[in-house]
């Protein structure tokens, strides 16, 4: 099979409902619409089978320093492989694609926030070297409450 990763477009977004369960899916749209068109999110697509198989999402800018910081440290989050295609190393495969994308564009820093049951996701952050814990963070989307470790790994 062939793997195609792409940036999203705002025509690509609806395709994102495949990958999670939204809680309003127009509100989504509109939000990453938004933040795509303003230069503040890139959202990378994993596609194969002629459909999407995974996400990672791209923030440059924030107002916690301690995720984003625009030109040097960006914050990659809502990161999905479809549970169909989990184990097949995909997941590893679009990270490190995203990571050399950025380095390219000259980012030095990567943040990742990562929930303490998220295992499978803590793994492949482990490999990646995403080893040292800068915060504690809580954040609300669509009603529902997320507890984290933001993560950090600098490139050498």
């Amino acid at each position: 099979m062939e793997y195609i990763i792409k940036k999203a477009t705002p025509v690509d977004l609806p395709l994102l409902k495949e990958l999670f369960d939204y809680n309003d899916i127009s509100a989504m749209i509109e939000e990453n619409t938004r933040n795509i068109l303003n230069g503040t999110i890139d959202i990378f697509l994993l596609f194969g089978d002629e459909k999407p198989l995974g996400e990672l999402h791209v923030k440059y800018e924030s107002e916690d320093e301690r995720e984003a910081v625009r030109g040097r440290r960006v914050y990659l989050f809502a990161f999905r492989i479809r549970e169909e295609y989990q184990g097949r190393g995909l997941g590893k495969r679009l990270l490190q694609s995203v990571i050399d994308t950025l380095c390219e564009q000259g980012c030095s820093e990567f943040t990742v926030g990562v929930e303490d049951d998220n295992d499978r996701a803590r793994h492949i952050y482990e490999r990646f070297c995403f080893d040292k814990v800068i915060a504690r963070k809580y954040e609300e989307y669509q009603g529902d409450g997320y507890e984290y470790d933001l993560l950090l790994k600098k490139m050498e």
